[in-house]
């Protein structure tokens, strides 16, 4: 659906011919969120792969960048001599290759790629006035903008988190959590208003040992972006 013309230069024998040359490029683990989405993808598939940390806002990193593909942004998987950005794109084309990391009911999977698409397009006033900042805890008033965009995401997770009684989106862990974590981390981040259940959801989340050790990666940088860390008065 979301990279098919990528996906048809690999038949299924090439897919599994590269899976041993999987590289996550990745920005750094404290800020990017486009990062992070894919790479939860990749430890819940338990492909092997190795990352390569690109350091953002630093001379030189677009260059480099630009080296792996014309988007010029990361996440890029690079596969054998092969590049492919874009998280959603990379976690659909790994859902080829591993069976159920999207949902297994055909309209939750479509419902469920749908979310990821509006989780990455929408809410922008949401990401915007708050950035993923792990290392962040600082209690503040955000603009009005922002609290009403989270609160549609809010509504958005507790609508599904109660229609499936589960502790996830749509039943098991799916491609869809991989995609709201990032946002889970901006609530608690921000100290955002949220609903009980949307409360219980980012506690799973932010729990999962896979998070965690991103996390702790991200913990013990020492790259700062003071842009992102002083955004309504954040001492990141």
């Amino acid at each position: 659906m979301f990279v098919s013309a990528w996906q048809r230069r690999f038949t299924e024998n090439q897919q599994v011919k590269h899976m041993n040359k999987l590289t996550l490029h990745i920005g750094n683990k404290n800020y990017s969120s486009w990062s992070m989405r894919p790479w939860l993808v990749l430890r819940k598939s338990q492909l092997p792969f190795a990352e390569n940390l690109i350091l953002l806002d630093v001379p030189g990193f677009k260059d480099k960048l630009l080296a792996l593909t014309d988007a010029g942004t990361v996440p890029v998987l690079q596969i054998g001599d092969d590049h492919l950005p874009d998280s959603l794109a990379i976690s659909d084309w790994l859902s080829q290759a591993v069976p159920n990391l999207w949902p297994k009911n055909p309209k939750d999977e479509q419902r469920a790629k749908a979310l990821c698409k509006q989780m990455q397009d929408d809410f922008s006033e949401f990401r915007n006035h708050a950035p993923m900042n792990l290392r962040r805890r600082t209690r503040t008033k955000m603009p009005k903008p922002c609290i009403e965009a989270a609160a549609k995401l809010d509504d958005i997770f507790a609508d599904l988190l109660s229609q499936h009684d589960s502790p996830f989106l749509f039943g098991d862990w799916s491609i869809a959590d991989a995609f709201a974590t990032p946002y889970a981390t901006r609530f608690v981040s921000y100290d955002i208003p949220r609903s009980a259940k949307t409360d219980t959801y980012i506690s799973e989340l932010m729990s999962d040992e896979d998070y965690l050790d991103w996390e702790a990666d991200a913990l013990i940088e020492v790259w700062k972006l003071p842009d992102t860390d002083m955004v309504y008065g954040g001492r990141g």
